[in-house]
């Protein structure tokens, strides 16, 4: 499972929303326009600054570029298609 914590108008946050669903990669959205989801997220990952912060299979893998190299590596050939 994949746990994406984002804003809904950030385009890196739709973009590892997209690569998920691209892969059918199960993966749960939390929405940091929630004061819930943030201060989660803030608990979580005290020092973050930007989404979105990934979590696969329970691992902080990182934003949209660390979950993307992930994808490729575990599954592999996402290419340079845009997500």
């Amino acid at each position: 499972m994949i746990l994406i914590y984002g804003h809904p108008r950030c385009g890196w946050c739709i973009r590892a929303k997209r690569l998920a669903e691209r892969y059918n990669l199960k993966y749960e959205w939390k929405d940091t326009d929630d004061p819930e989801n943030l201060n989660e997220l803030k608990t979580k990952l005290p020092d973050a600054k930007t989404v979105p912060q990934i979590w696969w299979h329970e691992k902080h893998v990182g934003g949209y570029e660390d979950f993307a190299s992930e994808v490729e590596n575990t599954i592999g050939g996402y290419g340079d298609q845009t997500f």
